[in-house]
């Protein structure tokens, strides 16, 4: 009789052993999730409607994402990096007025980006101090091998578990200045990606998501959202940014991992729909564009937020940084049709900022001239107020001879697209036909030579290929700096008082024949 009350009772055990399987198995199978992701990348501090350059900005954000939630039980907002530096109502601040804004946007989830780093990284640690969105950055790390983010988060929705983990490009080491970075390092990101899956995958994550500052660009091969998607398994979706590529750019792998982005500027608004049942996902990604954003109110907080930051910036504003004894000219009509004395000032003080051995920038870039007189920080932020930094790239002498055939291609009609330059002078036939009008061009005492490669320096409008510069578009990064109205600071600081021989110091960088 004992022996078969052994029996029954294994029997039983094992009955409810197999039963609880079995109830679980079903249970998973049973699991549905209906998730949205908003997201965003690249806002470069444009946090206010601008209708010209087609930036949304965060009030009218708010509103569609407000109305999202009231429609969708599960919402969450993540934003990819590159927020904290641009436009000058956040740089004022450091950073500190984007981190309020992000803050009552209600963003869940942010991953730096290299220009999160402009400020410092010890400025970056306090401003994510005071976040109410978790932080992540799996790759980053202190000399001694510590994080100073969190590497990952997991959290549970309808009873599934999703895994979020965050990534910062290695090439902040250098699209910053190094020595904001000077105490990180940057781990390789393919490594680190499988190391999280794997880490998540213990944790019980049935939903993987990467938000990753990294892009899509070939220059940035070996780290880019492509080489994680093709070489780690079991992530379901990458959240990208720092290439400013709009999801039509991307080139998506059947059975991989899906990659979206926005674009950069708030232009678009990324919405992500996941859907989970019997074990199938389905992961739809989708841009909501300029034109379908600009109709709505703003909402109010936000606006009010603003004005508040605007109205509370305008001591610092006010604020004397030098002095100019001369008008320097920033009018339009000469800006983008010759070379003038502030075009000369600023290209001269890139040149000494950078390093660079030419710089080439557009004449679009200036939207305001100095009088004589006082020069305050919003005299300033009038000239270069797009928040534009600045770039270093590896260019050949013919590339740039064939740039400046096009930005005097227009010579002398006003175009935004003629060329302020230094560290060069180029000599030009101004009654040739366009595109055959430079005669010469010296860097320094010496021709340049069109099968060398040399150091330009552009902002990053140019450096995307606007304006039509596409042979500077497609040549390689070196470097990122600071924006051109930081420059400019840093410049009339040094100089103090701006004068007919501070302008008469620097070489020309045109003669017309």
């Amino acid at each position: 009789m004992k022996i078969f009350r052994k029996i029954n009772s294994c029997l039983l055990a094992l009955f409810f052993i197999i039963f609880a399987l079995f109830s679980q198995g079903c249970s998973n199978s049973a699991k549905s999730l209906d998730l949205t992701i908003v997201h965003t990348n690249d806002i470069h501090g444009r946090v206010e409607y601008d209708k010209d350059n087609k930036v949304t900005g965060y009030a009218k954000m708010r509103t569609y994402i407000k109305d999202l939630k009231a429609k969708n039980k599960n919402v969450l907002l993540m934003d990819a990096g590159d927020a904290l530096h641009g436009q000058p109502i956040v740089t004022l601040s450091q950073g500190e007025v984007e981190v309020s804004l992000l803050n009552l946007m209600g963003y869940n989830y942010f991953v730096p980006g290299n220009h999160d780093f402009n400020y410092g990284f010890s400025r970056l640690k306090k401003l994510s101090e005071g976040m109410k969105s978790k932080v992540l950055a799996a790759n980053v790390c202190l000399k001694d091998g510590t994080r100073p983010f969190l590497a990952n988060d997991l959290v549970e929705i309808d009873g599934v578990k999703i895994g979020i983990f965050g990534l910062a490009t290695p090439e902040t080491a250098e699209k910053t200045n190094p020595l904001n970075v000077k105490d990180l390092d940057f781990k390789d990101v393919v490594e680190t990606s499988k190391d999280q899956v794997k880490d998540l995958k213990n944790k019980g994550a049935e939903l993987i998501i990467l938000i990753g500052h990294l892009g899509i660009d070939g220059e940035s091969k070996g780290h880019r959202s492509y080489d994680i998607r093709d070489n780690v398994e079991g992530i379901d979706l990458i959240i990208d940014g720092h290439s400013h590529s709009n999801l039509e750019q991307i080139k998506q792998a059947e059975g991989k991992a899906v990659i979206t982005s926005t674009g950069a500027y708030s232009e678009n608004l990324g919405i992500v729909k996941i859907k989970l049942e019997n074990g199938k996902k389905e992961i739809t990604p989708s841009n909501v564009n300029f034109s379908q954003l600009e109709s709505l109110e703003d909402d109010k907080e936000v606006s009010e937020l603003i004005n508040k930051i605007k109205k509370e910036q305008e001591p610092i504003l006010k604020e004397v940084l030098g002095q100019s004894e001369i008008e320097l000219d920033g009018k339009k009509s000469s800006v983008r049709a010759k070379e003038t004395n502030l075009t000369k000032f600023l290209a001269n003080a890139v040149l000494k900022e950078t390093g660079a051995q030419v710089v080439l920038l557009n004449g679009g870039s200036f939207r305001s001239g100095i009088n004589i007189g006082n020069i305050t920080a919003e005299d300033i932020v009038k000239i270069a107020p797009f928040g534009n930094y600045i770039v270093t790239k590896k260019v050949t002498g013919e590339d740039i001879i064939k740039s400046l055939e096009h930005g005097l291609s227009s010579y002398p009609e006003v175009a935004a697209r003629f060329p302020q330059i230094a560290g060069m002078t180029c000599t030009f036939n101004s009654k040739a036909k366009a595109g055959s009008r430079v005669i010469s061009v010296k860097i320094g005492s010496k021709d340049i030579n069109p099968n060398e490669s040399y150091v330009l320096a552009t902002n990053d409008f140019l450096s995307a290929g606007g304006d039509g510069y596409e042979l500077i578009g497609k040549s390689p990064e070196i470097n990122h700096f600071s924006d051109l109205d930081e420059i400019f600071i840093k410049a009339l600081k040094e100089t103090k008082t701006i004068t007919k021989e501070t302008i008469n110091k620097l070489p020309d960088g045109y003669i017309i024949k």
